[in-house]
């Protein structure tokens, strides 16, 4: 299967909270899905498909985590549920692109 998207997906797993526009309680999950423009989480928290998020992604190889101000829940099915980012600061863009740099560059190994 060839994979059209705009922007590659990278594997991960990083702990995130996040909020609905409306409702200020705090919910827990797990990203396992990022790109530059959005990502999939996996949480006990069910969220509908149209709802606006704020997400903060707790970024430990950069020591400082990203918050997305505004995201788009695109899908949610059985658990999970995926963003479109549409609202990060020029800040936190950096940090997300260099958490993608991270993530995708082969570790080298002492030998």
């Amino acid at each position: 299967m060839i994979e059209c998207r705009e922007y590659p997906r990278v594997s991960v797993d990083l702990q995130v909270y996040f909020s609905t526009t409306g409702n200020t309680a705090i919910r827990e999950g797990t990203m396992f899905d990022l790109s530059a423009r959005g990502g999939a989480v996996a949480s006990m928290s069910s969220v509908q498909p149209g709802s606006a998020v704020r997400i903060l992604i707790r970024a430990t190889d950069l020591g400082s985590p990203i918050t997305i101000e505004a995201a788009a829940v695109r899908w949610s099915s059985q658990g999970e549920f995926g963003v479109e980012f549409v609202g990060l600061s020029e800040i936190d863009q950096g940090r997300l692109h260099r958490l993608l740099n991270v993530k995708t560059s082969p570790r080298i190994r002492p030998s």
